[in-house]
């Protein structure tokens, strides 16, 4: 999982731009366990998997550049995966997304999980494939092209 986590951030590095490189491996593996065990303790509530990713690797600055961006594409399809459809695109998160990154924060789990609560919708299994197909075009891309009514 910690691996593929950074082999995401480089491919969003090369993409999107940014200096690419870990800062802190050991804090990823960390936070990947950490997210694992989050993960199969609330497995029926994805936008809590998705502010536990949000507040765990976009605060924690583990790599050296794309830290929100890479922490935003983990939450999108670990909700995914688990039938919740963010529908708000990044560039509409990028605000919410520095003040979560922000030095000393105010923003808590709970401020996260109630803003993705806002921005998510359940899916069926069907359109579970077609949304990640979606995400990773975006993602290659640079773009996402979600509609936010869907």
């Amino acid at each position: 999982m910690q691996e593929t986590i950074i082999n995401m951030h480089n491919a969003i590095i090369k993409l999107g731009g940014g200096e690419r490189g870990v800062r802190e491996d050991g804090g990823i593996y960390n936070s990947t366990l950490k997210l694992l065990n989050h993960q199969s303790k609330n497995q029926r509530n994805p936008t809590s998997i998705g502010a536990f990713i949000i507040n765990e690797f976009a605060k924690r600055h583990y790599f050296v550049d794309g830290n929100k961006r890479t922490a935003y594409a983990i939450a999108k399809i670990f909700m995914l995966i688990n039938k919740c459809h963010l529908r708000i695109e990044y560039r509409e998160a990028t605000q919410f997304m520095l003040d979560v990154a922000e030095y000393n924060s105010k923003l808590t789990y709970e401020d996260i999980k109630k803003w993705l609560d806002e921005n998510c919708i359940t899916i069926g299994d069907k359109d579970v494939e077609n949304y990640l197909n979606k995400v990773f075009v975006g993602l290659t891309l640079g773009a996402e092209d979600d509609n936010k009514n869907n």
